[in-house]
């Protein structure tokens, strides 16, 4: 491929070479100082990598597809398909809509790499790497049903009708709008970015806590290559299950034209019986689903990803229980995901500018349905009584933007539009009669917005940052049969920042950032509930990024919040799920993160304290008690794991062992659901063999068997009537075979 590197030190060499050619480029430890030439001419990858890297005393390594390490010539190790440890690593090309060394990013981003060496068995989803990263929560309700939260940001446990708090991002298209997390099966993923505090300035409405983004690895064009894989667990006092998945990377053009596939089947074994049914592991569940992606190369600053995603969850059954891991119910409570993006992603180089339009379309379809039974008799009905519950989202986004990635004066500017249709349906399924359809809620929404953001270096190692967003939106609700609304707002959301550097590896800033979330209706019709109002959150922090001693870097952020006008979802006594406006909160806190390498050893762990509360309770929420804080969100919460890497002969072996803190929390505001969650400890480990191309994955996962109510609830009609906990997984032990060809 045709290069043009200019003449800089080797930080800026790299940054130049993952810009032009797409790759990403991973170092353990600080980068020596070094001029680098400049280097120009057609060069294979690993050729330029190889030139920009003469006489520093490193060596280049394939790390997989699109991606490499470095290494000093002199480090132990495979050399082959290892993840780059981030918590070391000196380029990371992803992040703030431009190309930015994570090392000198003012922002508290964390990047995870859902690999087999770094933590539990690949292919998690988004909720179990909650726990390996500071500031981020999540609930249990089960596959495809929970939500996220970040720094705090915490509305509600039940899925109403508000946008999430968080935005999901699959590269660089949201896919997420007013549903749970479509739970997407992390296999062939790049790395995944966590942006905490709220992003309204880039990321538009509804990020109010952060944006948490799924990088997948884009297709090969100059290598041919697959992956197969079989895995089998385990659990404890449940049933078994299994994965197989495949990847498929070919080029289908040389340097011009490849294709890259991935397919999976999961089926994971359930562990909750139900007495009133005489059925043991009733919450059984399948995925099923897969990616393609294109890339095409039409000129040598140019290329074009054309990608599609397709996933279906199946749960036959909640995973709740009332009294250890038992409950009894008269009907079973299935719950479906069923998730559908398409997108296409146009990058280029214009007079030296970078050119971006992305645009993506997502069909995102829940259904759950629930044992109503406890509520027959106050409206009427037959029991045994079954209520469902259906959500659709049609969402369509567009996004271009313009960016300068100079070093001395960076800026974007960019323009984006988003349309969405989300209908949510409620109905009553007597037993042996009609339907009883309770409510049909469909909101259009329709938002444009043109956003800039520009660097300034100050002198001094002082760099400041400004960033606005200006935005209109349009919200109709309708209410079939009852009512409708239609509201227009224009609103900015603005950032700002100044960063010192004052060396290679050490970063300090100050930051401001603000976003809002749109109101909207309630779907029940009660007259006293009609509508809820758009909330807004504004945030100041003060973060750090440092390596403090060889092989060691430490990051975290001091944070104060203030969020006006809490949209918050709550469960009615009909079990009817409504949103209020709770009323004001504050969240002040530390988010602390810090990685070690000594030799062959890593120890890395994280803590988040925070003091999360609604201070102005409104109206709605005045009888919430002595009890303010926030829902969900622990005051307390950590993770420190041990890892360890060594040759074994022939294999190359890496182990861990890590234990997580979860403090106590509460279900909800209303004190009569605001059961306590939390307060315990849970302990995995897992080794991971291999040898040239195959590699073999044990890992144990909640070794001690805890019990601990996490962060989840069960069935709404019968919440009011008995104690609903959502247990941990016991103890899953699981194997995984995976062979690269």
């Amino acid at each position: 491929m045709q290069l043009d590197i200019p003449a800089s030190d080797l930080g800026q060499a790299l940054l130049a070479f993952s810009r032009q050619t797409g790759e990403s480029v991973g170092a353990a430890g600080a980068l020596p100082r070094r001029h680098v030439r400049r280097i120009r001419g057609t060069f294979d990858p690993q050729d330029a990598l190889g030139r920009i890297v003469r006489g520093s005393g490193l060596r280049v390594i394939r790390a997989g597809a699109g991606l490499w390490r470095l290494e000093t010539a002199t480090q132990a190790g495979p050399t082959v398909d290892k993840p780059v440890d981030h918590a070391g690593e000196e380029i990371v090309v992803s992040g703030s809509k431009r190309d930015e060394a994570l090392a000198t990013i003012p922002v508290a981003v964390s990047i995870v790499r859902p690999s087999l060496p770094d933590g539990l068995i690949a292919g998690r989803g988004l909720q179990e790497l909650a726990g390996d990263t500071e500031g981020i929560f999540a609930t249990n309700l089960g596959p495809g049903r929970d939500r996220l939260f970040l720094r705090g940001v915490a509305d509600s446990a039940f899925n109403g009708p508000t946008q999430s708090t968080v935005s999901l991002f699959l590269d660089d298209a949201r896919v997420s709008y007013a549903t749970p997390d479509p739970d997407l099966r992390l296999i062939d993923i790049d790395h995944v970015e966590i942006l905490r505090g709220p992003q309204g300035t880039l990321y538009g409405t509804g990020a109010l806590g952060g944006i948490v983004r799924i990088v997948p690895r884009k297709a090969d064009l100059a290598t041919w290559g697959a992956t197969a894989a079989v895995e089998g667990r385990t659990t404890a006092q449940g049933s078994t299950g299994g994965v197989i998945d495949a990847t498929i990377n070919a080029p289908l053009v040389e340097d011009k034209l490849g294709l890259r596939l991935v397919g999976y089947a999961e089926r994971s074994g359930g562990w909750i019986d139900d007495t009133g049914r005489s059925r043991s592991n009733v919450n059984d569940s399948r995925r099923y689903g897969g990616r393609a992606s294109v890339r095409w190369k039409p000129a040598e600053d140019w290329t074009v990803d054309i990608g599609g995603v397709a996933q279906w969850i199946d749960a036959d059954d909640s995973q709740y229980a009332t009294r250890g891991l038992r409950r009894s119910t008269r009907l079973a409570e299935p719950h479906d995901n069923d998730f559908l993006t398409g997108s296409v992603t146009i990058r280029g180089v214009l007079s030296d500018l970078d050119l971006l339009s992305a645009t993506a379309f997502v069909k995102h379809e829940v259904e759950s349905r629930y044992d109503a039974s406890a509520a027959a008799p106050s409206i009427g009905l037959d029991a045994p009584l079954a209520y469902q519950d259906a959500r659709d989202v049609r969402l369509f986004s567009q996004e271009w933007r313009l960016s300068d990635p100079s070093p001395a004066r960076p800026w974007v500017l960019g323009a984006a539009l988003l349309s969405v249709e989300n209908s949510a349906r409620g109905t009553f399924l007597p037993p042996a009669s009609t339907q009883v359809r309770v409510t049909t809620l469909h909101s259009d929404t329709l938002e444009a917005a043109l956003f800039g953001e520009a660097s300034q270096q100050l002198g001094g190692a002082w760099t400041a940052t400004l960033g606005v967003r200006a935005f209109l939106s349009k919200v109709k609700d309708e209410l079939e049969g009852v009512r409708a609304s239609q509201v227009k707002r224009f609103g900015l959301t603005p950032s700002a920042d100044l960063s010192w550097h004052p060396e290679s590896g050490r970063t300090l800033w100050l930051r401001y950032a603000k976003a809002i979330r749109p109101g909207g209706l309630n779907p029940d019709g009660d007259p006293g509930l009609s509508g809820f109002r758009s909330d807004k959150l504004e945030s100041l922090e003060l973060g750090w990024r440092a390596r403090v001693a060889p092989g060691m870097q430490v990051h975290g952020a001091l944070f104060g919040l203030r969020w006006r006008n809490v949209q918050s979802d709550t469960v009615g006594d009909d079990g009817l799920i409504r949103t209020i406006n709770a009323g004001s909160a504050r969240n002040y806190g530390l988010e602390l993160a810090f990685s070690w390498k000594p030799g062959r050893f890593r120890i890395d762990g994280n803590a988040t304290v925070q003091h999360a509360r609604l201070d102005r309770p409104s109206a709605a929420a005045a009888a919430i008690g002595d009890d303010t804080r926030l829902p969900v969100v622990p005051d307390y919460s950590g993770r420190l794991r041990l890892g360890y890497e060594t040759s074994l002969g022939a294999f190359d072996m890496t182990s861990f062992a890590a234990a997580r803190y979860a403090g106590s929390a509460r279900l909800s505001f209303d004190p009569v659901l605001a059961a306590p969650m939390g307060d315990y400890w849970q302990a995995d480990a897992g080794l991971t063999l291999s040898r040239e191309r195959t590699t073999v994955a044990f890992t144990i996962t909640n070794m001690l068997n805890g019990r601990g109510n996490s962060f989840g609830f069960g069935n709404p009609f019968s919440l009011r009537l008995a104690r609903q906990e959502t247990p941990l997984r016991p103890r899953t032990v699981s194997i995984r075979v995976e062979r690269r060809f």
